[in-house]
């Protein structure tokens, strides 16, 4: 009698999609409320609720969209819209650099399947499992904050469309406010303050040097060039990779190569053997 092989892991298991979906229940209200933000400013920039929900699905970045409502004007060039939203979305080359232990191995279309639903909320829920992720987790977190966002746009949009003066509610401040918001929880300490006072100092000389809405662009081109010219390998010693793997850990609390299978006695190691 032969003995079982190695516990293997699919690539988008059920019962890990669900428990993804279900470690982002928290993001609820404030995802739907964000979300609803977008479809009020979306309804008074002119865009149908069709056009909203399309650059929803295919876009899904929060923050890219809001930029490409609030510049969602004759006047504005395509191009600025396509140079703004590209800059502020640099961040998923680094987000994308840190799923690379759940993604290691995958065929292309798990990691465009993947990563297209990875959002910052459901990307720092993943980061934080103690047992060894797999995109299964990460697309059920994705597509639950993808449900409740689109929801949050109807609701928003449908509001938005019965207000005749937003600027009576100062819906008109919400981008900037939202965004203000936002800040809080990028701030890391000392290390972000030099290339936030650059982005700052940038983007006002931009304001009053530059035409449109150029001076966008100007703020984050200084912030990031500041933030290289600073940067130095000990500020990176905090990560997540390199704090587990001085205890011989991936990120995702398991060593690499095995399947914390949730039994502390059965831990299954995958080998280049299993399967065959």
């Amino acid at each position: 009698m032969s003995r079982p092989g190695p516990a293997q892991i699919g690539h988008f298991d059920p019962d890990t999609i669900r428990r993804g979906a279900i470690a982002c229940l928290p993001l609820l209200p404030s995802t739907i409320i964000f979300g609803a933000v977008l479809g009020v400013l979306a309804s008074q920039r002119g865009l149908s609720l069709g056009e909203l929900l399309f650059m929803s699905l295919t876009v899904f970045a929060g923050s890219a969209q809001f930029v490409s409502v609030d510049l969602w004007r004759e006047t504005i060039p395509a191009a600025t819209i396509i140079i703004a939203t590209a800059v502020i979305n640099m961040r998923y080359i680094l987000i994308g650099a840190s799923l690379r232990p759940v993604f290691r191995g995958r065929p292309l279309w798990v990691k465009i399947c993947g990563m297209h639903m990875v959002a910052d909320e459901n990307w720092a829920v993943t980061m934080t499992q103690t047992n060894l992720a797999n995109p299964g987790f990460l697309l059920g977190g994705g597509i639950f904050l993808g449900v409740v966002w689109a929801t949050g746009n109807i609701a928003g949009y449908l509001l938005g469309g019965g207000i005749p003066d937003p600027e009576v509610y100062a819906l008109d401040f919400a981008f900037t406010a939202v965004f203000a918001a936002l800040t809080i929880g990028m701030w890391k300490g000392k290390v972000d303050l030099l290339p936030w006072v650059a982005a700052a100092i940038g983007s006002i000389i931009g304001h009053y040097t530059l035409p449109g809405t150029w001076s966008i662009l100007a703020g984050a081109g200084a912030g990031v060039v500041t933030a290289a010219l600073t940067w130095r390998p000990d500020m990176d010693d905090d990560s997540l990779e390199a704090e587990f793997a001085v205890e011989g850990r991936d990120a995702y609390g398991a060593p690499e190569g095995t399947v914390n299978t949730g039994d502390t006695g059965n831990r299954a190691t995958l080998s280049p053997e299993a399967g065959k």
